[in-house]
């Protein structure tokens, strides 16, 4: 008996801490980060950008939802470091690629559907600055609308310029919360959106 229980103790010492650091991995989980890309896009051929001219309908001051112009410049300033990092230059005549972001609220935070603009960004619900966007997202495989994210999600579109059509999305379910978010949370959540970019492989037509 006192044979058998120093090996069972030898072999609790031995493979216990490989149980806990299993046990701790299994109940440990991060943020999902994703993306998804038009399978028939050359995304060699995207060298330069520009952000997407979105629509403000004046029905946003009835909305209940409170604009930053200092949350919506940190975004822009995160993705366009990023961006710069990957090759990429603005142009403001010709670019490739047009850039869009939205952040989903919680269900209560949301404008009802505004059926007077097109299916674009959150197929036609309320960013959540109340900004609309025109573009195509029939290519993108597994299309959610922004109202469908958990809330807190920031995504990051790219949009083709020429043919309008969304080619690429990336998502960041970083639990965001826009009274209370700092620079470095915006930082960390679109340099990990964007570290998927570009998808592979990439399509070369």
């Amino acid at each position: 008996m006192h044979h058998a229980t120093r090996i069972t103790f030898h072999l609790l010492r031995q493979f216990l801490p490989a149980f806990l650091l299993l046990l701790l991995t299994d109940c440990t989980v991060g943020p999902v980060i994703s993306s998804s890309y038009d399978r028939t896009a050359n995304f060699g051929s995207y060298q330069t950008y520009a952000w997407h001219k979105a629509e403000l309908p004046t029905r946003l001051t009835n909305s209940g939802l409170t604009y930053s112009t200092l949350i919506d410049q940190q975004v822009k300033a995160a993705v366009e470091s990023e961006l710069v990092k990957l090759g990429f230059r603005p142009s403001d005549t010709t670019p490739d690629l047009i850039i869009a972001y939205d952040l989903a609220l919680p269900a209560n935070q949301a404008a009802e559907t505004d059926t007077a603009f097109a299916p674009g960004f959150g197929y036609g619900y309320s960013y959540w600055y109340g900004y609309r966007y025109r573009y195509n997202t029939g290519a993108l495989p597994g299309f959610r609308s922004i109202t469908d994210m958990q809330p807190g999600t920031l995504v990051v579109d790219l949009i083709n310029a020429s043919s309008n059509q969304l080619v690429w999305r990336g998502w960041h379910e970083a639990e965001i919360d826009p009274s209370a978010v700092g620079e470095h949370d915006i930082n960390k959540a679109v340099a990990n959106i964007l570290s998927r970019y570009p998808p592979v492989p990439v399509t070369t037509q």
